[in-house]
């Protein structure tokens, strides 16, 4: 899992040159770089380059999302604040489970339980980044899942088929880079890619409930969706075994 005897070391490494070169192409700020190192140091350290290939992943292609058609979701009110750059709470809400997950895989031997686990949380992640940052460019018809009241796009909670469709994909995207990087079997990437877009799709459920998007927020909802998309995928395993 790792590419030389000094595991640490190349942990933390292959992350800062990873996280420099996110910074200084604006998509992360410097808290956002410290946080990212931090995590993605110990993912790294916990799970090898397998871990940090998934994680990777995910903010690359967070990243593509955030900047595709910015102004126009600037002026829909739907853009990523801070001119699209990641903070170190950002980093935090999206992967804090990932990270759990990520010791939990090394504490266990390699548990593959662990590794789909780890690898449904980041599809979550993948999911909701998606259908936030896509659906305000393509969707057609947005409303919100509860009632399927017509509403502006960028609306908290707010679904469009388009945006729905391209959450699967992502979800489906970083469950097939888990199956790839050997962190997932078949069945391990079928539950992951599903749990990560049933979870996405939750977060829009509660989002659609004002007080309980004012009470958590947008990160606690990454948070929480993330922690659910691990519990989905961890139940379907459990229950398939």
């Amino acid at each position: 899992m790792y590419f030389s005897s000094y595991p640490l070391i190349e942990a933390i490494a292959v992350t800062l040159v990873f996280g420099l070169s996110a910074y200084f192409l604006g998509t992360v700020s410097k808290s956002g770089l410290a946080g990212g190192v931090v995590i993605g140091a110990l993912i790294y350290y916990c799970g090898g380059w397998p871990s940090f290939t998934v994680l990777g992943a995910f903010f690359i292609l967070a990243s593509l999302l955030t900047r595709a058609g910015y102004r126009r979701k600037q002026a829909l009110g739907a853009a990523q604040e801070s001119g699209g750059k990641r903070g170190a709470r950002h980093a935090a809400a999206n992967c804090a489970v990932g990270l759990l997950l990520a010791v939990a895989y090394k504490l266990s031997g390699a548990d593959p339980l662990a590794g789909a686990a780890f690898v449904a949380s980041f599809a979550t992640a993948a999911a909701d980044t998606a259908g936030s940052e896509t659906g305000p460019l393509i969707g057609r018809i947005t409303v919100l899942p509860t009632s399927f009241k017509k509403v502006s796009p960028g609306t908290p909670g707010a679904v469009s088929l388009e945006g729905t469709l391209v959450s699967l994909a992502a979800a489906g995207l970083i469950a097939l880079t888990g199956r790839l990087v050997g962190l997932a079997d078949d069945l391990g990437m079928t539950a992951a890619a599903l749990s990560g877009f049933a979870a996405a799709f939750a977060e829009s459920l509660l989002g659609s409930f004002p007080r309980i998007e004012r009470s958590l927020g947008n990160e606690g909802m990454n948070l929480l969706n993330t922690a659910l998309g691990a519990i989905f995928c961890l139940t379907a395993l459990i229950l398939a075994r």
